[in-house]
């Protein structure tokens, strides 16, 4: 059993709810199992391993310079050993974050950036705020001041980082090109889309067509298509290509209820759902550009099926979609890419290590989906530094060597009253009714996401806030059909970069 003890000098950064988040990692940033506990002035984070190790922690980073808010950020310290004297909380998430943007830098630059005074500056006067908080261990209180400030500073490094960053990919990408093929669009959810949507389809290339089984199929037997051919004849009526799916996804929503009787009986809910997967790629090939046959096939344990059986299950999917539509290319979508889940529920996979497993069946599959719902807890992600969405796709792209989907969401609002007993609770926005937050996040992190080759779709999860959505105030339209400033963001980048 394995301890790490860190001596936290504001509690208030860190109150229950954020407590039950924190987890630690190895260098490849996938959680260990375990649990984390106060006692007394301490942070005691358990597990069963007893190697060296990162603590992650969700930690409000403060407003930047112009007072807008940031929210909290799940932040890292950098690698530490086990020991009896406890580190320094607000020291050690300094010198991570420090220690990341300066690396990222310095890497960058090594790739031909071009780097800028400003930015040196800022990562130069980072670099002595987490010096004077390092040197002060007799000092608790000072040092805490200065590791906050240090945090502070190496948050608007890291922005500045970004926007360096994406403006000079994008710029080297477009020299070879007017503008970039990546398509960008929203899922529609359930429903026949109105006149509120035809906001989405005046600024967007794409939507998500969901074809859920249960949905589809709520009665066994007996397939109801008018949701879904309604919304592909809206799609082509408006130009837009259609990405289906997921098809299957192994949660408790997406399954009829009858599929309930099949549970333990691994070849008969093999077939079931096979067949769904046959029966929807048939009615609507020529439709879809992009099927998405399974999704958050890394997570949830429905119908009591294990690791195994759901991958032999999305491989029958996989060959039968592509059996019966030949031409359009097939992907399979993962939830919680980091893995946060992995705390809690242990799994011999890691989210990367399913998509590994499946790519190397040779299944034809065109691309891999990683659904990332910003800002949620449970069944979300905490946000974090824009630096660490690059270092994930680069560890995707160099193992995978595929491209990529990314299915966002992230939530306008964290007013408890547009929050009737959602499931997933929102625990990063703006604070309180901040529409904007949205819009920025999308300003300043998905230009560099849209640099990365591997990027070559980009898909909002939630297109309208509904009262009972899984993900609360994540739509792009809010309950009346409005719009809110993210779908303008959206189709300012669309009409700056991508065709």
């Amino acid at each position: 059993m394995g301890l790490m003890r860190l001596k936290v000098g504001d509690w208030g950064r860190l109150p229950e709810d954020r407590l039950a988040r924190v987890f630690m990692a190895g260098v490849d940033e996938l959680p260990y199992g375990g649990r984390a506990f106060r006692s007394g002035d301490q942070l005691i984070v358990e597990r069963r391993e007893s190697d060296s190790a990162c603590v992650w922690a969700p930690w409000p980073v403060g407003p930047t310079p112009g007072g807008e808010p940031r929210g909290e950020w799940l932040l890292g310290t950098a690698t530490l050993m086990e020991r009896d004297e406890p580190y320094l909380m607000e020291v050690e998430l300094a010198r991570g974050t420090v220690y990341r943007v300066r690396n990222q830098l310095a890497n960058w630059k090594l790739l031909g950036l071009e780097s800028s005074e400003p930015l040196e500056e800022q990562v130069a006067e980072a670099t002595r705020l987490f010096c004077r908080c390092a040197t002060r261990h007799d000092e608790p209180e000072q040092a805490t001041e200065h590791a906050a400030a240090a945090l502070a500073v190496a948050a608007d490094a890291s922005l500045a980082l970004t926007k360096l960053y994406a403006n000079q990919a994008m710029e080297a990408r477009l020299a070879a090109v007017d503008k970039l093929p990546t398509l960008m669009g929203a899922h529609l959810g359930s429903g026949a889309p109105g006149e509120a949507e035809e906001q989405l389809a005046n600024g967007l290339s794409l939507i998500g067509m969901p074809c859920s089984w249960a949905e589809i199929e709520a009665s066994e037997g007996r397939r109801r298509w008018r949701e879904s051919d309604t919304q592909a004849q809206w799609a082509q009526r408006n130009g837009l290509r259609i990405c289906a799916g997921p098809l299957l996804e192994f949660a408790d929503r997406s399954i009829p209820d009858w599929a309930y009787l099949f549970e333990g009986d691994f070849e008969a809910l093999s077939g079931l759902m096979v067949g769904h997967v046959e029966a929807t790629v048939k009615r609507y090939r020529g439709y879809v550009q992009l099927w998405n046959v399974a999704g958050r096939v890394n997570r949830a344990k429905a119908l009591g099926l294990g690791d195994e059986q759901r991958l032999q299950l999305v491989a029958r999917a996989v060959r039968a979609a592509r059996e019966a539509d030949p031409k359009s290319p097939v992907i399979v979508s993962l939830d919680q890419p980091w893995g946060e889940y992995l705390t809690g529920e242990p799994s011999e996979l890691s989210p990367i290590d399913f998509a590994d497993a499946l790519e190397r069946a040779e299944l034809g599959i065109a691309g891999f989906g990683l659904e990332l719902n910003l800002g949620y807890w449970p069944d979300g992600t905490t946000l974090r530094n824009p630096l660490d969405f690059s270092r994930l796709l680069d560890q995707w792209s160099l193992r995978l060597e595929l491209p990529v989907m990314l299915q966002v969401t992230l939530p306008s609002t964290a007013s408890p009253e547009s929050l009737p007993g959602a499931k997933a609770r929102v625990v990063a926005a703006g604070g309180g009714d901040d529409a904007d937050f949205q819009s920025r996040w999308i300003e300043r992190c998905l230009p560099m996401l849209l640099a990365k080759n591997c990027v070559q779709v980009v898909l909002w999860n939630a297109p309208r806030d509904t009262p009972h959505a899984l993900y609360p105030n994540g739509g792009l339209l809010d309950e009346s059909g409005a719009a809110k400033p993210a779908l303008a963001a959206l189709r300012e980048l669309r009409d700056k970069y991508l065709a």
